[in-house]
C-alpha cells in the first residue's frame, strides 16, 4: 500500500470516528437526516470492509420513523437517568471501582489530551464515549498529515498517542457501552448504534496492533 494510500485510510477512519461521535450526542433527528449520517457511516464501514454497515442503515431507516421526542426520551433513559441509567456513556464508569465518575481515568484522559495539545471546551466529562471518539478522529487526521508531509516525528508522537489512549483509555470499556445499549434500547437506532459501536472498537484494536509497538 503507497502512502498516499496509508493516508486515505486514516482519513477514512477519522470520518469514522467523527460519525459515531455525532450519534452520542443528544440527538436532533432534522441535523441527522439533512447530513445523511447513517448513510455516510455506512459508505465508510463498507469502505473499511467492517461488519457493521448494515446496523448503519438500520440506524438510518429508524431515525426516518421516529418523532424527535421519542429519540430524546430514549437518550435519557439509556445514557442520562433521572436515576441509575443502564448505559453511561464516561468512561470511568466501567474502569473503576463502585462505577464512579471522574476517577483516575477521567484525570489521565485530560492529560492526554493535554499532552496532544488539545483543550476541551463545554460541560461534559473528559471521558463521555463522544468526546474520546472524537479524539481518536483527532489523532488520525494528524498521522495521516505527518505520513503526507513525511514528517516522522510528529507521526511517532501522535501514533504513539493514539496507541496508548486507544489501548488504555477507550478500547476497554466502549464494548461494555455498546452491550449495555443493545441490551437496554427499546428502538432500533440505538441498538443499531451499540452493535456498529462494538464492530468498529473490534476491527480498530486489529488495525491499531497489527500497525504500533504494544503499549509500554
Amino acid at each position: 500500500m503507497t502512502t498516499d494510500h496509508h493516508v486515505q485510510a486514516g482519513l477514512t477512519r477519522s470520518d469514522a470516528y467523527r460519525l459515531l461521535a455525532a450519534c452520542f450526542y443528544e440527538p436532533e433527528k432534522e441535523m441527522l437526516l439533512e447530513e445523511n449520517l447513517c448513510r455516510n457511516l455506512a459508505g465508510i464501514f463498507e469502505a473499511l470492509s467492517l461488519p457493521g454497515a448494515e446496523s448503519c442503515g438500520i440506524m438510518g431507516e429508524d431515525i426516518k420513523n421516529r418523532e424527535q421526542q421519542e429519540l430524546l426520551v430514549e437518550y435519557s433513559a439509556l445514557f442520562l437517568g433521572p436515576f441509575s441509567p443502564p448505559a453511561p456513556p464516561y468512561g470511568s464508569v466501567y474502569l473503576e471501582e463502585g462505577r464512579r465518575l471522574m476517577g483516575d481515568s477521567t484525570m489521565e484522559a485530560q492529560k492526554v489530551y493535554a499532552e496532544a495539545g488539545v483543550k476541551l471546551e463545554g460541560d461534559d466529562f473528559p471521558d463521555h464515549i463522544a468526546i474520546e471518539l472524537e479524539f481518536m478522529s483527532f489523532l488520525e487526521q494528524r498521522i495521516a498529515q505527518a505520513k503526507s508531509e513525511a514528517n516522522q516525528a510528529a507521526l511517532a508522537d501522535f501514533s504513539a498517542i493514539r496507541n496508548r489512549f486507544f489501548t488504555r483509555l477507550l478500547a476497554p470499556w466502549a464494548p461494555l457501552l455498546g452491550k449495555a445499549m443493545i441490551d437496554n434500547a427499546q428502538i432500533p437506532f440505538y441498538h443499531a448504534l451499540g452493535e456498529c459501536l462494538i464492530g468498529f472498537i473490534a476491527a480498530e484494536k486489529k488495525n491499531i496492533t497489527s500497525t504500533e509497538p504494544p503499549v509500554q
